[in-house]
């Protein structure tokens, strides 16, 4: 049996590593800071991951456990971006809200921030017009925008190349991020290059009781919105839903 502080040392040398290889698009998502004192609008869970190591286990077999149980919790920041920009809750209870009380994207019918349709618009089923109306959809949101900021744009990863394209046709300067894992949504979403939410990355806050011997890897993910304005969801109608054919 390989001896706890051996252990300890590759489990440490682990999270050192995976967790400094954070996704580009998670870096570009989330700002990385503690909450502003009184900050009650956030979304926290924990992941823990926990592999069993055996009599015959050696060091390179330990080193490889600890890495894929690491690479495990590490890859929970990721999902969590795909969850709030196709606002489909798995691992996080419930999307966090603004201090509105609504979500990072509200339904396109209503008014937010005295705009009509908030931060959603509406596909017309042409990526480059699209794209331009989701730029024209930023200035007006936020005053502060003047209209030559690179922008930022997250999608799935099956269009990321025709949103590539589409930006440099309408002339809108911006980094396309497609998330992996996802093939299927067809919203999409361009942002300042100012972090629409905030991600924080802790030590579990609780004890989980294990038995034997163990390698054990937790981290609690805190989740919340630094401003709505800052970014626009592209809808599709539910006829492109149905046939996923936008030009």
């Amino acid at each position: 049996m390989i001896q706890d502080d051996v252990v300890a040392k590759i489990l440490s040398q682990a999270m050192e590593e995976q967790f400094s290889k954070a996704r580009p698009a998670t870096r570009h998502f989330f700002e990385h800071q503690a909450p502003e004192e009184g900050q009650e609008r956030t979304v926290i869970i924990h992941k823990w991951v926990v592999s069993k190591i055996t009599d015959s286990d050696n060091e390179l077999t330990v080193r490889h456990l600890a890495n894929s149980a690491v690479k495990e919790v590490v890859s929970v920041a990721a999902q969590i971006t795909g969850e709030i920009v196709f606002r489909n809750n798995h691992l996080l209870p419930s999307q966090p809200v603004w201090e509105d009380d609504v979500s990072l994207f509200n339904h396109p019918a209503s008014t937010r921030f005295g705009v009509k349709g908030g931060n959603v618009v509406g596909s017309i089923n042409c990526f480059e017009h699209d794209v331009r109306r989701a730029a024209d959809r930023l200035e007006e949101l936020d005053q502060d925008y003047e209209g030559d900021e690179r922008l930022l744009l997250f999608c799935a990863k099956p269009l990321e190349k025709k949103l590539i394209r589409a930006a440099a046709k309408a002339q809108v300067a911006c980094r396309v991020f497609g998330l992996y894992n996802y093939k299927n949504e067809r919203a999409w979403v361009l942002t300042r290059d100012l972090s629409p939410c905030s991600l924080l990355i802790g030590k579990p806050s609780f004890s989980l009781p294990v038995e034997g011997n163990v390698l054990l890897v937790g981290a609690r993910f805190v989740v919340w919105i630094n401003d709505p304005r800052y970014a626009v969801c592209v809808a599709p109608t539910s006829a492109q839903q149905e046939s996923p054919s936008a030009r």
